[in-house]
């Protein structure tokens, strides 16, 4: 009898063994998903804090810029350049988020992707011809690239001398300048350069109406106009940045600067800008983080027409 409750003490130490196992492997299990649980919880709240904050930075960025579209209607004098006091930078005190650092500048700088060619569609701008050429000798370009070009873009499809038309041909307007790069012979590099080299992207833009601005154009597209040299390019860039070119008499002010400049260049050079960009960052309260807007608009119609966050 004896040895039989000795067996079943043991048996019962066993069981009570065992059940202290599984309640201390059940608490386990329970802390285990409590704090999974709790990562969870923390990892859902941050996500949709960040979704938040997002949804309110682009928000604020949308109503600064619709604020900016309606600045640009006031803006009426017969000239836009970045000396005005419109186009520097701006520190915004936002309520309930920190700041905006708004900084809009006036585009129409470069050659006119979206304006090569008359009305037609297929014939090249005469203006336009020798700056077209020049552009590609810059670019030391010695193919038949450039008639490759037009007709890639053209709305006919008969190809030019030297040209190429096709199936694979556009024949539309760009969309954005890295459409080019479906032309076999162009390049990443011929496109958008590599130092010290420049690119078609550093000579024509997507954002410029049927004249350049003056005040706003590129050293090097300057450059390329008739009767320039670079003595002239380089009397044109210190006059604009003593006072805004608002006609061609101001260039006139230049030393023997080309008299036939006006009547060569009318249809292409112009004192005001379409496009504008936009650059927003918003900064929290504490300057510890930032989001980047950069936006293209366009003051005929108050479009956005480009939005990029970073």
């Amino acid at each position: 009898m004896s040895g039989y409750q000795d067996k079943c003490c043991i048996m019962n130490r066993h069981r009570g063994g065992f059940i202290l196992v599984s309640v201390m492997l059940l608490c386990v299990m329970l802390v285990a998903c409590s704090t999974a649980y709790a990562w969870f919880v923390r990892i859902q709240i941050k996500t949709v804090t960040q979704e938040k904050s997002t949804l309110q930075a682009r928000s604020i960025a949308f109503l600064l810029s619709l604020e900016v579209m309606k600045g640009l209607k006031f803006d009426t004098n017969n000239f836009d350049s970045p000396r005005e006091p419109w186009f520097q930078p701006m520190l915004i005190p936002l309520s309930n988020y920190g700041f905006a650092n708004v900084v809009i500048k006036p585009l129409d700088n470069k050659i006119p992707l979206q304006h090569l060619f008359l009305p037609d569609g297929t014939t090249l701008r005469g203006e336009l011809s020798d700056v077209w050429d020049k552009m590609w000798l810059e670019l030391e370009v010695r193919t038949s690239l450039p008639a490759i070009v037009l007709d890639f873009i053209d709305k006919d499809t008969l190809p030019r001398l030297g040209g190429r038309d096709g199936p694979g041909n556009l024949n539309r307007n760009l969309l954005d300048i890295s459409e080019l790069l479906a032309i076999p012979e162009i390049t990443p590099e011929l496109l958008y350069g590599k130092q010290p080299k420049l690119g078609i992207a550093d000579y024509c833009t997507m954002w410029s109406d049927v004249k350049i601005n003056i005040n706003t154009a590129e050293p090097q597209v300057i450059a390329l106009l008739r009767g320039m040299n670079r003595h002239f390019v380089e009397e044109i860039i210190k006059l604009r940045d003593k006072k805004d070119i608002a006609s061609f008499d101001d260039l006139r002010e230049i030393p023997g600067f080309p008299g036939t400049f006006a009547a060569v260049n009318q249809n292409l050079i112009g004192f005001t800008s379409e496009f504008y960009s936009l650059r927003i960052e918003l900064m929290d309260e504490n300057w510890s983080s930032s989001r980047y807007f950069d936006i293209v608009l366009r003051k005929s119609d108050g479009r956005i027409l480009r939005w990029e966050e970073m």
